[in-house]
């Protein structure tokens, strides 16, 4: 089983991508990597409709691993980075994949 974190910050404030993309993210591979984080994947929503204007995903194989990663010392690096990049904070939703196809 594949447990997903989704990591939302909302439209309207401000967003560096260039710097997420770049320092935060890398950040976040090279933090928990080691607690088990499988892969990332970035999403920007240019729907004027849309409440999200950025999202991550991240992977690991039970949130059990996200939840030694985010209690880990380490974590306070990748949290406190956020305003570099970010006027909002992060929504965020834990679950685990029940679907995916590959066309």
């Amino acid at each position: 089983m594949v447990a997903v974190v989704s990591v939302a910050y909302k439209a309207g404030g401000t967003f560096d991508m260039d710097y997420y993309l770049k320092t935060h993210m890398p950040l976040v591979q090279k933090t928990w990597a080691s607690f088990g984080l499988k892969s990332w994947k970035v999403a920007q929503y240019t729907s004027p409709d849309s409440i999200y204007a950025v999202q991550a995903w991240l992977e690991f194989d039970d949130l059990s691993q996200w939840e030694k990663a985010t209690a880990a010392p380490e974590a306070a690096a990748v949290f406190a980075d956020i305003p570099n990049f970010s006027s909002v904070g992060p929504d965020k939703l834990l679950g685990t994949l029940t679907g995916s196809a590959t066309c």
